[in-house]
């Protein structure tokens, strides 16, 4: 099972622990590389059905169940904590007190492609959604930030070093790959493949990108 997080935008919170928020954002593209498309819930929802509300991904955590229904900006999350429970109530204050705002789910990726280097989320089962303290979509991190202490700071910007380094190696990687095209298809055939790929790029980066492409084309060509 997958997870994706996103930013709990509280519309109402009452005393018997009832809430609104929004548990997935359609067309947002998370630190995992993932977006989750229009329409992806729509074959696992059903009216009136209810799935368990945890905290922190944690089965032996159950503080609560929720309904959820698909919207024009994402899925709709309308949760019920158990405020009999010690662990429901105390994350019920936290939301109250603004102290929590993250949303995460689970669920099985039915259908998905691969669309540059993000993956785009056609069609999702969903299991569960759990209140969280980190989410994982961008989004989620920017109005608390600032309220992050050093520590979890320094995690963050490594993650994100990480993610870059990531970058690298799969930039090296297509270089690697194109090489061994050009390797091994003659002249006519790895241009008929490059012009395929010059027709994908649209923006400034992508074309700096294709030129560097071809540049190592013609170089490989020039060794075979």
């Amino acid at each position: 099972m997958e997870r994706a997080s996103f930013n709990l935008k509280i519309k109402s919170v009452d005393e018997a622990g009832k809430f609104v928020g929004v548990g997935a954002v359609f067309g947002n593209v998370d630190l995992g590389g993932d977006k989750i498309m229009p329409g992806a819930f729509t074959r696992t929802l059903t009216a009136g059905k209810q799935w368990p509300l945890l905290y922190q991904h944690n089965p032996a955590e159950v503080i609560g169940t929720f309904q959820a229904k698909e919207t024009q900006q994402g899925l709709m999350i309308e949760g019920q904590l158990l405020l009999s429970d010690p662990t429901g109530a105390k994350v019920y204050n936290l939301i109250k007190n603004s102290v929590l705002k993250g949303l995460s789910i689970g669920y099985d990726t039915i259908k998905d492609r691969m669309v540059g280097d993000v993956r785009e989320l056609l069609e999702l089962r969903l299991w569960e959604c759990s209140v969280v303290t980190f989410p994982m979509n961008e989004s989620a991190m920017v109005t608390g930030i600032k309220a992050l202490s050093d520590t979890d700071r320094q995690k963050h910007l490594k993650s994100i070093s990480e993610h870059i380094k990531a970058i690298g190696r799969h930039q090296r990687g297509i270089r690697e790959h194109l090489k061994s095209l050009c390797d091994a298809f003659d002249d006519d055939a790895a241009g008929d493949d490059l012009a395929l790929i010059e027709d994908e790029g649209d923006d400034e980066e992508s074309k700096a990108f294709l030129m560097e492409l071809q540049t190592l084309a013609r170089q490989a060509q020039e060794l075979a």
